[in-house]
């Protein structure tokens, strides 16, 4: 008791560069009286769109909420993303990055983007009179000024957001600057967080013989291009495609010869598709193809292309033959302004069941041809 007695008395020890213990009274009191004046449009719309960047499920839908949504959201004139991508990995992670343009820039060197900001990166409001105007939203007409959001981690800048602006557009004063930051860690925070969901996913979403999708990634594809078809009111096209007569190949040659076969028609596949195209093989001889802003016609003469190529493809089977295949292929194309949909799961699943369809009635014609199969307004 005498110890416990002798440590009480003894001063407390203070802790070099620790702030000042204040009271709980002194606490509520500086609660009170300290406070800072936000544009209540500004705040509003910052706590809306935060809850917009935490429903990105993944990196293109990232991409796509702040170049897309966020000029929407904020009555902004445009949009413009940086990302520091030493790898080219970011590149292969955001599919169907091609439809950005100029809005999504990729370095391999982060000095473009360090070369932006201060030793110490921070929000900052650019116009006219600065040099840096003639680097940022350069193929943007009307923008006056931009804010430069930076996007760090560990205190490093890995990618920078502009917000290009004209005069009037958005009132920002220091408080709303603040705000602004806070609001580019969360972002940064969401690039970080959904790169590493993406990586991890990609492993379970790519088949291993074609490095292309596998069924499960044609589901995410579809139902993403879905919802952007909606958005665009464009229309999309879903091609499923066979080889003729795999079985008889299979069993004639076998796995390994069969595997080959496959993976030699997968690339040819790839090769005739452009950049926004999207491809996926659902089983041994089956593949997925989806064509994004592609009507009927347009649909019909790509696949047509498609299986021209193919029959005239001569596979070598690694034993001094040749063999020769054919595709079969099902289409079928939904327009949403002419059959709106509210349920896209659903849509989603009839795509695909109607696009198997057409590829059956190919097949019971013999195969090597095209069938077009259709939505009807029941079915959406």
């Amino acid at each position: 008791m005498a110890d416990d007695h002798d440590r009480g008395s003894l001063p407390g020890e203070e802790i070099e560069g620790a702030p000042p213990v204040i009271s709980g009274t002194e606490l509520l009191q500086r609660r009170h009286s300290e406070s800072v004046t936000l544009n209540r449009y500004v705040y509003q719309q910052t706590q809306q769109f935060v809850h917009m960047l935490l429903q990105a499920a993944d990196l293109p839908s990232l991409v796509e909420t702040l170049l897309d949504s966020l000029p929407r959201h904020f009555s902004l004139p445009a949009a413009e993303l940086w990302l520091f991508d030493p790898e080219n990995t970011l590149q292969d992670l955001v599919v169907g990055a091609e439809r950005y343009g100029p809005s999504l820039i990729f370095f391999e060197e982060v000095f473009p983007l360090q070369e932006l900001y201060e030793v110490e990166p921070d929000v900052e409001y650019i116009d006219t009179t600065d040099s840096r105007m003639f680097d940022v939203l350069k193929a943007e007409q009307g923008v006056d000024s931009a804010l430069l959001v930076p996007l760090t981690e560990s205190g490093r800048v890995m990618g920078s957001l502009h917000l290009g602006m004209r005069e009037g557009s958005l009132f920002i004063s220091e408080a709303e600057q603040e705000l602004l930051a806070h609001l580019a860690l969360i972002v940064s925070s969401c690039v970080n967080a959904t790169v590493g969901q993406e990586r991890i996913a990609n492993l379970t979403l790519l088949d291993p013989l074609t490095e292309i999708s596998n069924p499960r990634g044609f589901q995410r594809d579809l139902a993403r291009e879905i919802a952007r078809a909606q958005r665009a009111e464009h229309a999309l096209t879903v091609l499923i495609m066979e080889i003729d007569d795999y079985e008889e190949l299979y069993t004639h040659y076998g796995e390994r010869r069969g595997n080959f076969v496959v993976r030699k028609v997968a690339e040819r596949l790839c090769s005739d598709l452009r950049q926004t195209d999207l491809m996926a093989r659902l089983t041994q001889p089956r593949f997925a193809v989806l064509l994004p802003h592609t009507d009927e016609l347009r649909g019909r003469d790509i696949a047509e292309r498609m299986r021209l190529d193919i029959e005239d493809f001569p596979v070598d089977d690694g034993r001094g033959a040749v063999l020769q295949v054919c595709l079969s292929i099902g289409m079928v194309t939904w327009e949403p302004r002419q059959y709106p949909a509210v349920d896209m799961a659903r849509l989603a699943v009839q795509m695909e069941s109607v696009a198997e369809g057409g590829l059956d009635s190919a097949k019971a014609r013999g195969g090597n041809c095209i069938r077009q199969a259709r939505l009807s307004t029941m079915m959406v």
